[in-house]
């Protein structure tokens, strides 16, 4: 039985190697917890946004 998921809202800043210009940014996320929400954020950020550095500042647990 795989074990129960929520979601998450993880926001942060992106900061970009490019320009140095800092990015909000806030992911609704799929999740076992909160821990587990930061890793498969930072994993979409690195494939599908501009090179740089990723700060998050806040991770929410949704509820139903």
């Amino acid at each position: 039985m795989p074990p129960k998921q929520s979601f998450f809202r993880v926001a942060g800043v992106l900061i970009t190697n490019q320009d140095s210009l800092e990015h909000n940014f806030s992911i609704f996320m799929k999740a076992i917890d909160d821990n587990h929400a930061v890793i498969l954020v930072r994993e979409h950020l690195k494939n599908n946004a501009p090179l740089g550095r990723s700060i998050v500042k806040e991770i929410e647990k949704l509820t139903a």
